[in-house]
């Protein structure tokens, strides 16, 4: 097939065919809503003096730790700035600059801290930077009132397809996740059901010792199946119901924050727009009476079908990384963050660091609490990255002091779903020795014996 021929191909006419806008409207505004009620609460509860004020440092991904939380009440000033563009998102007001500076704000934020990393915190800066690529403000907008921009009833079809696309991505790793016996013996869910369990009401139902392998067949089922049901015409509303249920119950049993609900939102971009609209927008123009929009030079198609194909290889890819590193992921963590394995492990652990110089014949100890919280020292106990990041630095610390070339040993004992404790990390390997490959497996892992 010739260059002209391709792109003159069906399936890429229908990419750009113009559609109705109000499903990516609405999702801009409820989008918009989730992220302004996010970062108030975490300023409000505590979260970001937790995660970003109180610790003498944070845990940047390795090579980006130069990335460092803003001094004094910096941060409160960050996330407050946050919640600005937030509300500017929900009105469509400046919204390329609104969403594209709390895209590199939430970007900035999730690449300096990894302690308490969590995947919907992943797929939350994906959709900034998706939302901040196609045209949500062209309708229900400040910047359409005001003239900004010439107000529009349509967008092209490959925008909410998009959406569509990264939400199936998520939930067929979600499932492909869970074929494993861990999942299906209900054990993490037990754990996760075990605060409910207590409760005089909701523990006749959440102590049962059938629930827990219930709830795992239908986590499986749900994200196997959803997307096939919300594709199909005549199940997708029942298929919008049953997400419905399955993300309240999420909310209520695991408190995730707003991902129930993002998930939830994210169901609009499976009906048709014209749906949409009469529910939201009764009063707006049909497609039919909206005119043809100008028509995209060949140049831009290509360069945008190549920009699109190239951004959803990636999301492809990246989930199946830990698939080519031995062993558990969720024990060696090798592979596991932005690979969608959503709730599925809990890990616990104590650690302490033992600093040795052998010129001056001197060894010390090093306990992490004397720095972090609680919360902090089990994410340096329990990930390998995090614990050999701490050990380049205790190195770091020695060598300032005037004592060079020391040996830094992790001793610490760690448990994976409540299982026995056991070393994570070999005791007698010196981790300031010890180079960081991030595609290959690191050996100083123990192996993970249930």
């Amino acid at each position: 097939m010739n260059d002209n021929r391709l792109y003159n191909h069906r399936f890429i006419k229908k990419l750009f065919l113009p559609v109705d806008n109000s499903p990516l409207v609405i999702f801009r505004i409820i989008f918009g809503l989730l992220l302004f009620y996010h970062t108030t609460i975490i300023l409000l509860n505590g979260t970001v003096y937790k995660n970003f004020i109180e610790p003498p440092f944070t845990f940047a991904y390795i090579g980006l730790e130069f990335l460092q939380p803003l001094p004094g009440n910096g941060m409160y000033f960050y996330f407050s700035f946050m919640a600005l563009l937030a509300l500017l998102i929900i009105l469509g007001a400046w919204y390329r600059f609104a969403m594209t500076g709390f895209a590199i704000l939430w970007t900035l934020q999730y690449l300096m801290q990894k302690s308490g990393y969590n995947n919907h915190y992943y797929l939350v800066l994906l959709l900034c930077w998706l939302m901040a690529l196609v045209p949500a403000n062209g309708y229900c907008s400040v910047d359409a009132k005001r003239n900004l921009l010439t107000k529009t009833y349509t967008c092209p079809q490959w925008t909410t397809w998009l959406f569509a696309v990264q939400v199936a991505i998520v939930y067929f790793f979600a499932a492909i996740s869970k074929l494993n016996a861990e999942w299906f013996s209900g054990k993490f869910l037990a754990i996760q059901f075990s605060r409910l369990s207590m409760h005089h009401i909701y523990g006749i139902l959440f102590d049962q010792k059938w629930f827990p392998l219930l709830i795992a067949c239908a986590g499986f089922f749900f994200d196997l199946l959803i997307i096939p049901l919300l594709v199909w015409n005549k199940t997708r509303k029942y298929a919008f119901v049953l997400a419905c249920l399955f993300h309240l119950f999420n909310s209520f049993s695991f408190r995730i924050g707003i991902f129930p609900y993002l998930s939830i939102a994210l169901c609009i971009f499976f009906f048709e727009p014209g749906n949409i609209r009469d529910i939201f927008f009764k009063t707006k123009p049909t497609v039919n009476d909206m005119g043809v929009p100008p028509a995209i030079s060949t140049i831009k198609r290509k360069l945008l079908i190549a920009a699109l194909s190239g951004y959803l290889l990636f999301q492809v890819i990246i989930p199946m990384r830990p698939w080519f590193f031995p062993g558990n992921t969720f024990w060696t963590e090798e592979g596991y963050r932005m690979s969608w394995k959503m709730m599925m492990r809990s890990k616990s652990g104590t650690i302490h660091f033992k600093v040795v110089d052998h010129t001056f014949r001197k060894t010390w100890i090093i306990d992490p609490r004397d720095s972090f919280s609680p919360a902090h020292v089990m994410w340096i106990a329990i990930n390998p990255d995090i614990t050999w990041q701490y050990a380049q630095r205790l190195q770091k610390e020695f060598f300032k002091k005037g004592v060079s070339n020391v040996e830094v040993y992790a001793i610490g004992l760690v448990s994976l779903n409540r299982g026995r404790p056991i070393p994570l990390i070999d005791t007698i390997v010196n981790l300031a020795a010890v180079k960081w490959h991030p595609f290959k497996h690191s050996s100083w892992i123990t192996q993970y014996k249930d």
